[in-house]
C-alpha cells in the first residue's frame, strides 16, 4: 500500500505585529477547504492570552481554533503547539502542545536549551499534522526581520524551513509605510530567508488600486517577487489575538442611542472575545476602560478574564477603580466577573503556593460583591462546558463555553449560582441578592444569542428601551464566508495553488 504523500504548506509572515496575518491565514483555510482540501492551520510559537481550548481540554491560541472552525475540522493541540502567556515581572506560562509545561524567564527564551527543545516540539506536532491533511496554512508572528531576536525566533522562518513552506509577507498598507516595510524587510533577512519569500500581499487597502500600482511595480523590481494580491479592508467578526486590538478606548456617552458596556482594561487581561459577541450588536457601544471616570454613565460594568488575579486586583485600588466600581453598584448598575474578573468581586483570594503573587503565600481582600472565597492550586482546570442560566433574567436559556483557570471559588452559604453546567461540571458562578452582580469562570458566555440578547434586554429595561428579538444567523460562519470571498477575489489564487504545486480544486482519487 503506497503511504500517503505529506501535506503541502505554504505560510503567512508579516512585516509587523497586527497586519492581518491570523485574518489571511483563516481566509486560505477557508478557501482550501471550499476547494475540496483537507485543510489544517499551524502557528509553531504563540504568545497570546486569548486561548482556545480542544474538545481534548487542551489550550491552544484562540486564532488557531478559528482558523480550524473555517477549515470545518475540529482543533487539536498540535496546530499550536507552544503557546506562551505572559504573567508579569518578567514570566511567561508555557503551554506545550496544550498542557502547562512549566514558568520561564523572559531570558530563558534565548537559551540554545530552550530553542533545541521547542523546535523539537514543533517539528513533532508538524509532521502530526502533515500526515493527516493535504494542505497546511503556518501563520507566523510578529516580523521575521527582527534581527534582535533571529536566534530564538522559532515562529518565522524557523518554521517555515521545518515544514519546506514558501513563504507569503503580508504587509499593512492602511497604516502607511508599507512598501517600504515589504522591501526593508527583505533586505534585513539572510540569504537563506531571503530565499523563502514567495510573494508579497498587501493588506487593508482603502482607495483606488490604480494609484497604489506604481509602488507595487518598484517593490517587485526591487526584490524580485510578486505582489500576489491586494486585500481590501475587509470588516469581519473574528477573534482579536492581538492586544493592539484593546486600544479602542473612549469615553461612554460618546455614542448616543447605545448600551455603554464597560470593560476594565486590566494588565493582564486574558480571553477578552468574550466581548466579541456584545460587541457585534448594533445596540451595543463596548468601551475598555483603564481610569475611574471613564466608567461614569456606564450601563454595564465587566471585569474580565486575567493572567493574574492578584496582581490586577492591586491594580484596581492603585488607580482608584475598585471605587470606581462600588460607586456603579450603589448607582445600581450592573457588575459582571469572568474567570479572574469573577475571582475578584469576591471576598477573599489565597493564594497558598505562590502561583499567582510569585513572592510565597499570599492572601488578599476581594471586592466583596459576591460572597465566594478563592483559592488558587498549581492545576489548572482546562475544559469545555454547556448547561443553562439560573439567573432571573434569562432563566434556563442555554450557555456554553470554556474553563480555563488555577484557582477554584467557593461560595457561601445562601450564595446561589449563576449556572449548572452539564454532565459533572455542577454549578458554577454566583449571583448577588439584587441578581444585577453576577460572576462565572465560563468564558464565551456572552456567544449564545439568547442569554445574550436576555442580558442585553434587561439593561434596555433599565434604559426604559424597548426590547429587542435574538438574531438568529450563524455570524462565525457567515464571517468565515465573506472573509473568503473577498480574498479570494484580491489574491491571485493560481499563483498560489502553482507554489502548492497543486490544481485549483482538488481532483479525487479515481485509482
Amino acid at each position: 500500500m503506497q503511504r500517503k504523500a505529506k501535506a503541502k504548506t505554504i505560510m503567512i509572515q508579516g512585516s509587523a505585529s497586527h497586519v492581518g496575518k491570523s485574518a489571511l491565514a483563516t481566509a486560505l483555510c477557508r478557501i482550501f477547504a471550499q476547494d475540496g482540501y483537507r485543510v489544517a492551520p499551524f502557528k509553531s510559537w504563540n504568545m497570546a492570552l486569548n486561548s482556545y481550548v480542544t474538545c481534548d481540554g487542551g489550550e491552544i491560541g484562540r486564532a488557531q481554533g478559528e482558523q480550524a472552525e473555517a477549515a470545518g475540522i475540529e482543533a487539536t493541540v498540535d496546530m499550536n503547539p507552544i503557546l506562551v502567556k505572559p504573567k508579569g515581572q518578567g514570566q511567561a506560562q508555557i503551554i506545550v502542545r496544550g498542557r502547562p509545561h512549566g514558568d520561564v524567564s523572559y531570558a530563558a527564551r534565548s537559551q540554545e536549551d530552550y530553542i533545541r527543545f521547542s523546535l523539537q516540539v514543533i517539528a513533532r506536532s508538524l509532521d502530526t499534522l502533515r500526515d493527516e491533511y493535504d494542505i497546511i496554512v503556518l501563520e507566523g508572528a510578529g516580523s521575521p526581520a527582527e534581527i534582535n531576536l533571529a536566534d530564538q525566533d522559532v515562529a518565522n522562518m524557523k518554521a517555515a524551513k521545518l515544514a519546506e513552506a514558501p513563504v507569503l509577507l503580508v504587509n499593512d498598507i492602511d497604516r502607511g509605510g508599507a512598501l517600504a516595510a515589504a522591501v526593508g524587510t527583505m533586505l534585513l533577512l539572510p540569504q537563506e530567508d531571503q530565499q523563502r519569500i514567495a510573494g508579497f500581499i498587501f493588506n487593508k487597502f482603502r482607495g483606488d488600486k490604480a494609484v497604489l500600482e506604481p509602488g507595487l511595480k518598484v517593490v517587485e523590481e526591487r526584490t524580485g517577487r510578486p505582489v500576489l494580491g491586494v486585500v481590501p479592508h475587509i470588516q469581519t467578526n473574528l477573534a482579536e489575538e492581538d492586544g493592539v486590538a484593546l486600544e479602542r478606548s473612549a469615553y461612554c456617552g460618546e455614542s448616543q442611542g447605545k448600551l455603554q458596556i464597560c470593560v476594565v482594561r486590566l494588565p493582564h487581561i486574558s480571553n477578552f472575545t468574550d466581548f466579541d459577541a456584545l460587541a457585534a450588536e448594533e445596540d451595543v457601544e463596548l468601551i475598555y476602560v483603564d481610569e475611574p471616570e471613564k466608567l461614569s454613565g456606564a450601563d454595564a460594568v465587566i471585569l474580565p478574564g486575567t493572567k493574574n488575579s492578584m496582581r490586577d486586583l492591586q491594580f484596581l485600588r492603585q488607580h482608584g477603580l475598585d471605587s470606581a466600581i462600588l460607586a456603579a453598584c450603589e448607582q445600581k448598575i450592573p457588575v459582571v466577573g469572568i474567570c479572574g474578573g469573577y475571582q475578584m468581586l469576591g471576598e477573599k483570594l489565597w493564594d497558598p503556593h505562590g502561583g499567582e503573587s510569585g513572592s510565597g503565600a499570599a492572601e488578599a481582600t476581594g471586592l466583596g460583591l459576591l460572597a465566594v472565597t478563592t483559592r488558587f492550586y498549581p492545576e489548572k482546570k482546562v475544559v469545555r462546558a454547556e448547561g443553562e442560566s439560573r439567573l432571573s433574567f434569562a432563566l434556563g436559556e442555554k450557555v456554553s463555553g470554556y474553563e480555563i483557570h488555577m484557582g477554584q471559588s467557593e461560595r457561601e452559604p445562601g450564595c446561589s449560582a449563576a449556572f449548572t453546567l452539564s454532565g459533572e461540571g455542577g454549578n458554577d458562578g454566583a449571583v448577588s441578592a439584587c441578581g444585577r452582580i453576577w460572576g462565572t469562570y465560563l468564558h464565551g458566555v456572552f456567544d449564545r444569542p439568547g442569554f445574550r440578547r436576555a442580558w442585553l434586554n434587561r439593561l434596555r429595561q433599565s434604559r426604559g428601551w424597548q426590547e429587542l428579538g435574538t438574531e438568529a444567523l450563524d455570524h462565525r460562519e457567515s464571517s468565515f464566508d465573506k472573509l473568503a470571498a473577498e480574498v479570494r477575489r484580491a489574491l491571485d489564487m493560481d499563483a498560489i495553488y502553482q507554489l502548492l504545486e497543486l490544481p485549483g480544486k482538488k481532483k479525487e482519487d479515481l485509482s
